[in-house]
């Protein structure tokens, strides 16, 4: 069953990516200095991470709308979040590990897996039970 709780984590996590989305628009040089420790100034990818960012905050948004309805967007935003840390290792960091890219890999994926897991398996579990 969707408990309010976890239509308020899918809101704070939309809202959450649509702001990170903007700034990575905006200012991805800060972004790519602070990441990289000032190893590089610029990097092609940040532009399509912005857009991916964005995508998942419209697919939460969805599933903060309708939790059910959407259950698979929530499960794909689950995966993104899983596997995106992996991309931004390989394509923006250029397989270098640094301090700030794991606070970075801490705060803007991981901390999110524990309940989009959580809701993906109640929507699943409450579409079962229909």
């Amino acid at each position: 069953m969707i408990q309010a709780w976890m239509r308020g984590v899918l809101l704070i996590a939309s809202v959450y990516n649509v702001a990170w989305s903007v700034f990575l628009f905006w200012s991805p040089d800060s972004y790519i200095k602070w990441m990289t420790e000032g190893a590089q100034s610029e990097n092609g990818w940040v532009f399509y991470q912005a857009v991916g960012i964005l995508l998942v905050a419209i697919m939460l948004f969805m599933g903060f709308l309708k939790p059910l309805k959407f259950r698979w967007l929530i499960l794909i935003s689950f995966l993104a979040k899983l596997l995106g840390g992996i991309a931004v290792y390989l394509l923006i960091m250029e397989s270098q590990f640094t301090k700030k890219f794991t606070f970075h890999l801490l705060m803007n994926d991981l901390v999110w897996l524990l309940p989009l897991l959580s809701i993906v398996m109640a929507a699943f579990k409450s579409d079962k039970s229909r």
